[in-house]
């Protein structure tokens, strides 16, 4: 029972060593890295072409809900299919909103950013 604690605890210290070690090393192979100026330059440039995706997108909803909008006013669906017209409206309309918030907080990160 002694021998197997005195291994336990040579095995510990031995371990730590080698992970303080370790970690020394790799913070020394790792040196610290400036931001290039392309960096700032290729974020603006995801950002915009992420809002103008978002756009993009919240106009197909747009457009989509209009062609629902005018099969509903046209007043030829039955019943059920009227019922799943209006839930799909409903859907549209949520996930318009929160395209509309994502696009409102991409260009406030943009203009933060970018515009300076």
């Amino acid at each position: 029972m002694g021998r197997h604690r005195i291994v336990v605890a040579l095995t510990t210290v031995v371990m730590g060593a080698l992970t303080a070690s370790g970690v020394a090393a790799a913070q020394e192979r790792q040196p610290e890295r400036q931001r290039d100026p392309g960096d700032r330059q290729v974020a603006c440039q995801r950002l915009a072409e992420y809002a103008q995706a978002l756009r993009a997108r919240i106009g197909e909803i747009q457009a989509t809900q209009e062609r629902i909008r005018a099969r509903l006013a046209s007043g030829e669906l039955r019943p059920r299919q009227e019922a799943r017209a209006k839930h799909a409206l409903r859907t549209l309309e949520a996930l318009q909103q929160a395209l509309l918030g994502k696009l409102a907080r991409a260009l406030a990160v943009y203009d933060e950013r970018c515009t300076r």
